[in-house]
């Protein structure tokens, strides 16, 4: 039999208003992670029902099953042929499901009932989704996905969310740097915002292993910006950064100091203004004991001199106080262009430094900007992301005052990592955006968890089970966590030159009687 073009899989049975109980047919193949529909006839309501595990279901008492198996075994032992008597009637499986809501004259609600008994189940058709995707969305992200099929439903992201920060989380191999790609890349072709990536692994711009890279993008030479320390093979700008606008709170982001030392970095700071790394660095210990009357003793002053002394060695520093890359960089985030920032080859601290240096700076000119409402009323939302996240994200870095005040000021983080559980609760809370992606780690599924901004404690089994390219979606607004197939990012840029017209805007027409 089949319901709005969809064959029928079973009828519910039973259960409550959080977990919904079908039976299908023994030989019908169901999913974890699968939506289904079930049409409750009565009220007319199309309730959504999402597939979090599935059991075996007999007719019959559990010692006919024991019995059953008993003889199919002394007979396999025989190497006799075993006939079951009505098969598909005694033999049946069963679907546990999380309701995830109903629509109701076209507009989705929270699961606040549930269908009526034997109420008719079966996969959703495209035009049950029309509730998903009403041209909100302006960042592109996949298709929907349900189980192990793909629907021809896009979804993604408005862009005005990412300033209230994103999580990207996923084990090695899930496909991050992907979905990254794929998130800039429909940026790129959005127009709207700006988003800065730092780039530690030096994955991004070219792509490697032959998979395709941002530069590859039909709209890179308008909308994408490259700085990067080592010559590439395409069009960018020297990555460096001025001694002059480096401040103490910089490098407390990178290195740890004892109380003393911070009271006389800040001292330095103090008597010298923004010149004061170059006259830590340049200055003989004697001559700033000197200078500061001997209230700091050389000793500090030495300790903190080699921890200078590596940093204006840096082929990333110059001395020109007139000269701020960083200026640039914040000028093109401001034009909605997407900014990358390859700090591949170079050593941990100095992807630190400029990634620490580059937040500040954005923050701190967004922040001044928010005075002038006129101003601030035209610059874009704005997205940093950072690779590796759970090593900068501590309790007094300038990420984790971007997590805490950067929505109020247009400013997003996206933090991407292995490993969500060594990011402190408190931090992640500030989330609102997560792409979950496969999590082998059950400490981090469980954090994660936790922190989601909707409720995905019966996804376990989902989440255990994705695959390299699946996701689910979770921010708040959404109907339900919405699973996604990534898109692949070779093949998703292909379809840009007939998808936008000049102005970086969407061609897309849409049939408004469709909705």
């Amino acid at each position: 039999m089949k319901m709005n073009g969809e064959k029928m899989l079973g009828r519910i049975i039973g259960r409550n208003a959080t977990e919904i109980v079908f039976r299908y047919p023994y030989g019908e193949d169901v999913k974890i992670g699968e939506i289904l529909v079930a049409e409750d006839e009565e009220n007319g309501n199309l309730f959504f029902l999402r597939v979090v595990d599935l059991q075996y279901g007999q007719e019959g008492s559990e010692k006919w099953g024991y019995r059953t198996a008993g003889e199919m075994m002394m007979l396999d032992e025989m190497e006799q042929p075993y006939s079951m008597r009505e098969k598909e009637r005694r033999l049946f499986k069963i679907g546990i499901c999380a309701p995830l809501g109903y629509v109701r004259e076209g507009r989705f609600r929270k699961p606040k009932a549930i269908p009526s008994h034997f109420s008719k189940v079966r996969r959703p058709g495209e035009s049950d989704y029309r509730f998903l995707d009403k041209g909100e969305w302006d960042i592109e992200i996949g298709k929907l996905r349900s189980g192990e099929r793909e629907v021809d439903v896009k979804v993604g992201i408005n862009g005005n969310i990412i300033s209230h920060h994103i999580g990207i989380f996923a084990t090695t191999g899930m496909g991050k740097s992907n979905l990254m790609r794929v998130f800039a890349a429909s940026a790129m072709g959005c127009g709207k915002y700006g988003l800065l990536i730092v780039d530690p692994h030096g994955e991004y711009y070219d792509g490697g292993e032959g998979m395709k890279g941002l530069r590859h993008h039909p709209m890179a030479g308008d909308s994408l910006v490259v700085y990067s320390p080592h010559h590439l093979s395409g069009s960018h700008n020297t990555l460096k950064i001025s001694a002059y606008e480096i401040t103490v709170g910089d490098l407390q982001n990178i290195f740890p100091f004892t109380e003393a030392q911070k009271d006389a970095l800040y001292a330095l700071s103090s008597r010298f203004g923004k010149e004061w790394l170059v006259k830590l660095h340049d200055m003989e210990s004697e001559e700033l004991v000197e200078q500061f009357g001997g209230r700091i003793q050389d000793i500090t002053f030495g300790v903190l001199k080699r921890r200078v002394e590596r940093i204006m060695q840096s082929d990333i520093i110059h001395r020109d106080e007139n000269v701020a890359v960083s200026d640039s960089i914040i000028s093109h985030l401001s034009n909605g262009k997407v900014v990358l920032v390859d700090t591949s080859g170079i050593y941990e601290y100095e992807e630190l430094l400029v990634s620490v240096v580059l937040a500040r700076k954005v923050l701190s000119h967004y922040k001044n900007a928010y005075r002038d409402k006129a101003v601030f009323g035209k610059l874009p939302h704005v997205l940093i992301t950072i690779e590796e996240a759970q090593r900068v994200l501590k309790a007094d870095s300038i990420f984790a005052s971007i997590a805490r005040e950067g929505r109020k000021f247009k400013v997003g983080l996206c933090a991407i990592t292995q490993q969500p559980k060594l990011i402190k609760e408190e931090l992640l809370s500030q989330f609102n955006t997560f792409f979950i992606l496969g999590l082998a780690d059950e400490g981090d599924r469980n954090i994660i968890k936790g922190s989601a901004k909707q409720d995905i404690s019966k996804l376990e089994k989902e989440i255990q089970t994705l695959e390299a390219g699946e996701a689910l979606i979770t921010y708040p607004g959404a109907p339900f966590a919405i699973p996604a197939k990534i898109h692949w990012y070779d093949d998703y840029i292909k379809n840009f030159d007939g998808n936008f017209d000049g102005t970086g805007k969407k061609t897309i027409d849409f049939d408004e009687n469709f909705y």
